[in-house]
């Protein structure tokens, strides 16, 4: 099982309604050449007046530690806000935890919930985790953002190496990101049976931001755009240390109207570090000193052919 599944518990008998998604997944190369991965996942529903809560099952365990509401990294920055968006948006915060997104002509287009701890359920089953999130009543649409970080993300990857050259793959490798979401055949069938139909997707966002030194080299669905994701303005939401240097380019998916998506992403990044680099200077230091050896050997060899045939 690898697709993610999302669903809605509902109080009345009314079909699922249309969602809309946000995905990010980010992976910042450190100074070791390592990378931190996560995932923040943004979700608008049309109304909440009959939604007790939105459901979602990971195909690994997701630790609670491992799961942040990230409502607050942005809510209070104009220009983020736009920025996750891709519009000139403001807020006006009505409560504590609800916060209304007006646009241009100052008109009411959503709401975010910043949802707490007490709004949470975690449910390990499936060789999973499903995740609930109790929502407030309301009839308008409503919106909501968090990451996922651990071992989840690891599990959506494929690392291995450049089968062409010896030295390419030492300094290389490929890495191949899987990402599904709400298919049937990949969900366990017991959860589809008890759970039902899952949220009809009407509109997809799907951006994986990663170094500028890392080539994406193969999709099995061309990508919408890319651009250069501004530091100054994106680094405390991504709150990572010595990223202000640093360049990075959000490759954008989108899909409209449909059950479910999937996502096969192929890059390929450097992975040279300085235990690589000295590992292949003691190989490098090692050939000669052996060529040297070698050579030593056969002019002794030879010396000796010629003292012998004198």
């Amino acid at each position: 099982m690898k697709s993610i599944a999302i669903w809605e518990s509902r109080n009345d008998n009314n079909p699922f309604q249309d969602i809309e998604l946000h995905f990010n997944y980010w992976k910042i190369p450190n100074k070791r050449k390592e990378f931190h991965r996560f995932l923040d996942i943004g979700l608008k529903l049309i109304s909440t007046q009959n939604t007790n809560c939105i459901n979602f099952y990971f195909p690994a365990k997701i630790e609670q530690d491992n799961f942040h509401e990230i409502v607050s990294k942005f809510i209070n920055k104009p220009d983020l806000l736009s920025a996750i968006f891709n519009e000139n948006y403001k807020v006006v915060s009505q409560v504590s935890k609800q916060h209304k997104i007006l646009n241009d002509q100052d008109e009411e287009v959503f709401t975010i919930y910043e949802f707490s701890s007490n709004d949470l359920t975690f449910e390990y089953k499936y060789n999973g985790t499903i995740v609930s999130i109790n929502l407030p009543k309301l009839n308008k649409q409503l919106y909501i953002r968090f990451r996922i970080s651990g071992q989840f993300l690891n599990q959506l990857s494929t690392i291995s190496t450049p089968p062409n050259s010896v030295f390419e793959s030492a300094f290389s490798e490929l890495e191949m990101i899987d990402f599904r979401v709400n298919e049937i055949r990949d969900l366990s069938k017991d959860l589809v049976e008890i759970y039902g139909k899952m949220c009809h997707i009407k509109k997809q966002h799907f951006f994986y931001i990663c170094s500028n030194n890392e080539d994406v080299i193969g999709y099995h669905t061309p990508y919408l755009s890319c651009r250069n994701l501004e530091n100054y303005r994106w680094n405390g939401y991504v709150d990572l240390p010595n990223i202000e240097s640093a360049i990075f380019l959000a490759y954008h998916w989108k899909w409209d109207s449909q059950e479910n998506s999937s996502l096969l992403i192929k890059s390929k990044y450097e992975k040279n570090n300085w235990n690589t680099i000295a590992k292949y200077l003691l190989l490098v230091v090692g050939i000669s000193l052996l060529g040297s050896c070698l050579y030593d050997i056969f002019k002794l060899i030879i010396k000796l052919f010629i003292t012998e045939l004198k």
